[in-house]
C-alpha cells in the first residue's frame, strides 16, 4: 500500500481525543490498544444571520413562520475544536506466531472540529395567532466530526523501533494506523455527547435565537406573541 493511498484513508476516519482498551485479535488490526490522550479543546459561535431589511409595512405583515425558527436552529451551533497527540500500543500477537514479538507503541497528532447543535428536523413547532410554542430535541454532534486534512501526515506518526527477534517483526501496518484513529474518532464522539455544559449551552443559545426572533415581530407587528419552549420526550 503506498503512502499516498494511506493518507488518504487515514484522513477519512482521523478523529480526535479520548481513547479505551480493546481486546486482542491474532493476525488483525483490532488489536491496537489506544493509551492515552491530550486534547485541547476552544468553542465558538457560529456566526449569525443578519436581521432582514424590511420596510415598516413588511415588518407590519411579519408574523412567526416555521421555517424562520428552523432556520434559526440550524444556524445556532457552536464549533468546537481539538488538537490531540495520542499513543497506541500494537500488541505482541498471541501463539506460535507471538514468539518472540514484544508490544510496540506508536504515537500520532493532528486536529478537528464538530458542530454542536439543534437537529432542526425534530423541531416541533406549534404557532397560533398570539403564541408560539417549540419542543426541540437535546443538542448533538450535528454531521460528524470534521478533521483538518492538513494537520495530519501519515510520515509524522512516531514508531518505537521494534525490540522483537528478526524473524517475528511486529510490524505497525496502514491498518493499524488507521484502527487506532478509527477508534480515537469513536471515542471523543461518545466524549462531546456526554458534555452537559456544552451541550446546554448549545440548547440555550438556539432558544434564545428563537426568543429575539419571535421578540422582534412582536415589536414590529403590534402583536405581543407568547413564546414557549420544552424538550421532547425522548
Amino acid at each position: 500500500m503506498n503512502k499516498r493511498f494511506l493518507a488518504l484513508s487515514l484522513s477519512l476516519v482521523m478523529a480526535v481525543n479520548v481513547f479505551c482498551s480493546c481486546g486482542k485479535k491474532d493476525d488483525d488490526s483490532s488489536n491496537i490498544v489506544l493509551e492515552t490522550k491530550s486534547t485541547t479543546v476552544a468553542t465558538t459561535a457560529v456566526v449569525e444571520e443578519p436581521e432582514p431589511d424590511l420596510s415598516t409595512e413588511e415588518w407590519l405583515d411579519m408574523h412567526p413562520q416555521e421555517i424562520q425558527i428552523r432556520n434559526i436552529c440550524e444556524l445556532a451551533t457552536l464549533e468546537v475544536y481539538f488538537h490531540s497527540v495520542a499513543k497506541a500500543v500494537k500488541p505482541a500477537s498471541s501463539g506460535l506466531t507471538g514468539v518472540g514479538q514484544e508490544d510496540r507503541r506508536f504515537w500520532f497528532e493532528y486536529s478537528g472540529s464538530a458542530k454542536i447543535g439543534i437537529d432542526m428536523s425534530r423541531v416541533v413547532i406549534t404557532i397560533t395567532d398570539d403564541s408560539v410554542n417549540i419542543l426541540i430535541p437535546h443538542a448533538s454532534i450535528i454531521g460528524g466530526l470534521n478533521i483538518d486534512s492538513s494537520s495530519y501526515d501519515y510520515n509524522s506518526v512516531i514508531m518505537e523501533p521494534d525490540s522483537s527477534s528478526f524473524y517475528t517483526a511486529n510490524n505497525i501496518s496502514a491498518s493499524d494506523v488507521t484502527a487506532a484513529v478509527g477508534r480515537a474518532n469513536e471515542a471523543i464522539t461518545e466524549e462531546i455527547s456526554s458534555d452537559n455544559v456544552l451541550m446546554m449551552r448549545a440548547e440555550t443559545r438556539a432558544v434564545e435565537l428563537i426568543r429575539k426572533y419571535i421578540e422582534q415581530i412582536s415589536e414590529y407587528s403590534n402583536v405581543n406573541y407568547e413564546f414557549t419552549w420544552g424538550y421532547i420526550e425522548e
